[in-house]
């Protein structure tokens, strides 16, 4: 048997153990709240009954999930082509990323065996105290006051070694990825200068922000970022999110001249506007339909801002706001430097490896390596701008 058949093996075993103290602990915290509840033979064995229902179920869903995480008599299916070829050109980083997972998870499942248990019982007792309350919870107070102890206690005991694992193999694996799309690299993200977005008034105001997961090097001859950036705003014991998703730096081989922003919408960006408008910017009138019901164009220089807005540009940019799970993106040009935010409701851009699955994992390679791809695609409208634009610069020229 495989050390990943043995590791699903013993997780297997550890959630039909943990269900079975989970049972007792329920068996008896009903018993002992049917007492207090109905003092005599008739609230014992109403709490039997109970308890023992109760216990059942647990037992049952214990059993059913041990089922599907036990070890597998067939074969694995057949990976892609694609992420054989990952996994063979990983296989040294990937061989030492397997010996980490196996000491962390090892080392977590440990903790385990007594902290679910634990988290359980500590439900169970909760649930134990209401009991003494003027409006005490039924059984399936009691079902649920278990299940989130017990789910409490399995994070309790998996949570900080799964994220240095998910740290150690984005740090170790998605660089190498990367560099398969070209002279492109991924880091912990490196925040943009946040100072010129509240000076171009990019955003709302905001007074927190978080970036994760970049990829940064040179695409098509031009020098990029790409990374996952929130934003937030406080006020007083609220939260307010601002923004969240993917922010582009592209830095153009020659310089457009002035500023020109694309407004989606003011809920996003409503100060770009207001910005704009008391100042030197005016509005830009583009030729294409669709794109003017969607989108605003504001910007200092007209040729400038005509010189980005390509048809090509236009017909690429309007794709991205039709890509499922994110919102209609924004841009900002000042000068050579081009910025396209784009909001993103569908969560992290990265799949998150599993601490309780071999590092070898074709298909979370798949998914990554086709993340890093669909990035990328958000600065190809960029391509085709860039070369439209300096032949557009060279005829006014002549």
């Amino acid at each position: 048997m495989s050390d990943a058949a043995t590791a699903r093996g013993g997780t297997a075993k550890l959630v039909f153990t943990s269900a079975l103290v989970a049972a007792v602990a329920v068996f008896v915290a009903a018993v002992i709240g049917s007492i207090h509840k109905s003092p005599g033979i008739g609230g014992i064995l109403s709490g039997i009954f109970a308890g023992l229902f109760g216990g059942l179920l647990v037992m049952a869903g214990g059993a059913w999930m041990a089922t599907k995480l036990a070890p597998k008599s067939a074969p694995a299916p057949a990976q892609s082509l694609l992420g054989e070829q990952l996994a063979a050109g990983l296989a040294d980083v990937l061989t030492e990323l397997e010996k980490t997972r196996v000491d962390l998870y090892t080392e977590a499942m440990e903790r385990a065996k007594w902290r679910v248990p634990a988290g359980a019982v500590a439900g169970a007792a909760w649930w134990l105290r209401d009991q003494f309350e003027t409006d005490p919870s039924g059984l399936f107070g009691l079902l649920m006051f278990v299940g989130i102890g017990a789910v409490a206690g399995y994070f309790w005991a998996t949570a900080s070694n799964s994220a240095k694992y998910t740290r150690l193999y984005k740090d170790k694996v998605l660089p190498k990825l990367a560099a398969g799309f070209g002279d492109i690299s991924y880091r912990q993200a490196v925040p943009p200068d946040l100072e010129q977005l509240r000076r171009e008034h990019v955003f709302e105001d905001f007074d927190e922000s978080s970036a994760t997961d970049e990829l940064f090097g040179t695409y098509h001859g031009l020098d990029i970022s790409i990374l996952e950036l929130s934003l937030h705003k406080r006020n007083g014991k609220n939260r307010r999110s601002v923004f969240n998703g993917l922010i582009a730096q592209i830095t153009l081989p020659r310089g457009l001249k002035g500023t020109t922003a694309i407004i989606a919408d003011e809920g996003v960006i409503g100060t770009v506007r207001d910005w704009m408008q008391s100042g030197p910017g005016t509005r830009v009138r583009v030729e294409d339909p669709e794109f003017e019901a969607g989108w605003q164009v504001y910007g200092t220089d007209q040729i400038g801002a005509r010189a980005l807005l390509t048809p090509a540009f236009m017909e690429r940019f309007k794709a991205l706001g039709q890509r499922a799970g994110f919102g209609k993106p924004l841009a900002l040009a000042v000068d050579n430097r081009l910025l396209l935010a784009l909001p993103s409701w569908s969560g992290a851009l990265f799949k998150l490896p599993e601490l309780s699955k071999p590092a070898a994992n074709r298909e979370l390679l798949v998914a990554l390596h086709d993340a890093i791809g669909a990035l990328l695609q958000t600065v190809d409208a960029v391509v085709d701008l860039d070369q439209t634009s300096r032949a557009r610069v060279g005829r006014r020229t002549d």
